[in-house]
């Protein structure tokens, strides 16, 4: 069971009901508590090396960026030179690195969502934690009043009537659960990564486009073919 898989079943525990099956529900409040620590622990963890991998995505797209904007100069120092062939290879890499940028865009939205989403799920793993921890005795003493009130019932009752108000409660929660896994996953497939390729287009077609480019970075310059040619 991975670290997200058993941080999500502390989250949906009830700890009344598990200190219900317990003989001692001090000793199973100690291990909860034990437990919860150690999850959180390695959750924090998780969530580190997440944060970690949305630096890196982030800082690779920031360099990129600075790539492209560098060809773009390259471009118009070559052609003020006059040089159209050197302009053209600057202009070339700068359309791989606007293609490369989509992807990097795409990666780290994704894994920004992805640490969002957990460090919610560590924020209220804490949050159950500290507020646990808080009322260890007062959760004991509760659990003790309630099964002596349950045997006082037991010993009263001259009916006995099957109440499946508990069973009814857990199978409903149990189907919020699973429409809730269902919307879940289906936010992940539209979070999920795109393609890490992008499109190639037939040379004769990339170096017509490339020409294109050049004659409107002249023309943005100011500059004509036959005065760059002069």
């Amino acid at each position: 069971m991975g670290v997200l898989e058993r941080l999500s079943t502390l989250l949906r525990a009830n700890i009344n009901d598990m200190l219900d099956q317990a003989e001692d529900p001090a000793i199973m409040l100690n291990q909860i508590l034990r437990d919860m620590e150690n999850e959180i622990n390695q959750a924090r963890n998780q969530v580190a090396n997440m944060m970690a991998q949305e630096k890196i995505y982030s800082d690779d797209l920031k360099s990129e960026q600075d790539k492209a904007a560098h060809m773009e100069e390259r471009a118009m120092y070559y052609v003020r030179q006059g040089n159209d062939a050197m302009a053209k290879e600057a202009l070339k890499r700068k359309a791989d690195s606007d293609s490369n940028l989509a992807v990097l865009q795409q990666q780290l939205q994704a894994q920004t969502d992805m640490v969002t989403r957990l460090r919610g799920q560590l924020d209220a793993l804490q949050a159950k934690y500290k507020d646990a921890l808080s009322n260890r005795d007062s959760l004991i003493a509760r659990h003790h009043a309630v099964q002596a009130q349950q045997q006082m019932d037991q010993t009263s009752q001259s009916l006995n009537v099957t109440d499946y108000s508990n069973d009814l409660a857990r199978m409903e929660q149990r189907i919020r659960m699973e429409e809730a896994r269902t919307g879940a996953e289906a936010e992940l497939d539209r979070d999920s990564y795109g393609d890490s390729t992008a499109s190639q287009f037939d040379n004769e077609e990339r170096n017509s486009d490339i020409d294109q480019q050049l004659a409107d970075l002249k023309a943005k310059m100011g500059m004509s073919d036959s005065k760059t040619a002069g």
